[in-house]
């Protein structure tokens, strides 16, 4: 994880103008995404402290603590989750894979703890963006979030698939460019009739992806019998002609 002081420095841009679209514009597209997924736990695993799960029905919903001073009940390292295999239905993780040391290392404890078939909902900064373009600049002058390091959504997808995770669907927004300041700050679309609704051209800021774990079943192989088809047709009987001492040989009656 990254040090405190850059955490620090993630949350407080979460806070400012753009920060606050983006995130509202996030929770937007979880609100439609998440009254789908249904189970008994939801963990959450974000940079910052703020639940985003309000719009799930799973009834036990828990964010995991990076910080001391965090008010979740649990905390812990993303890299070594206390919970037990196949536990949690749902895992919402919310830019947390780009300020991280070892995002796959990640990746593979949230597919241990999910159980078969569960969900795995991911938002992340998209680089093929205009804010991917703008991220050269942002990186030298050291300041949030243009430290982290953006992954590419394929790149992503190709983890996941490793992890035996099927993609259900990928969600792009935010296409504007990162200006923080009020008159480019723009609304947060309306997403009640639906996400394919609107616009979902891969080269938006940020992305949403869901995906469904998958576990292999070993299927039993049974033996193929071939029908024999009057195999036994093709004979023939030999039989002895009387006072002659020579054999003749007839074909058997054919039987149906």
């Amino acid at each position: 994880m990254q040090p405190d002081h850059a955490l620090a420095d993630i949350r407080s841009w979460f806070e400012t103008p753009l920060g606050t679209q983006v995130v509202g514009v996030q929770q937007a597209v979880l609100d439609q995404l998440l009254p789908g997924f249904f189970g008994y736990h939801l963990l959450q695993l974000s940079v910052q402290d703020s639940p985003l799960h309000g719009a799930s029905p799973i009834h036990h919903k828990m964010s995991l603590g990076l910080t001391p001073d965090d008010a979740s009940s649990f905390r812990g390292k993303p890299t070594e989750l206390p919970f037990e295999d196949d536990s949690m239905d749902v895992v919402l993780l919310h830019h947390l894979l780009e300020f991280c040391d070892s995002p796959q290392q990640i990746l593979r404890e949230v597919s241990r703890v999910t159980i078969p078939m569960g969900h795995v909902v991911i938002a992340g900064f998209n680089p093929l963006s205009l804010w991917g373009l703008c991220k050269p600049v942002g990186r030298l002058r050291g300041h949030a979030p243009w430290f982290g390091r953006f992954i590419r959504p394929g790149r992503l997808m190709d983890w996941l698939n490793l992890l035996n995770f099927k993609i259900d669907r990928a969600h792009y927004s935010t296409y504007g460019l990162p200006l923080n300041r009020k008159p480019f700050v723009g609304k947060v679309p309306d997403y009640g009739q639906g996400l394919s609704r609107k616009s979902n051209f891969p080269f938006g800021a940020t992305y949403v992806i869901v995906a469904r774990k998958h576990v292999g079943t070993m299927t039993s192989i049974k033996p193929v019998w071939r029908r024999q088809s009057r195999a036994f047709g093709r004979l023939t009987v030999v039989s002895r002609t009387a006072g002659r001492g020579v054999t003749r040989t007839r074909p058997p009656k054919a039987t149906d």
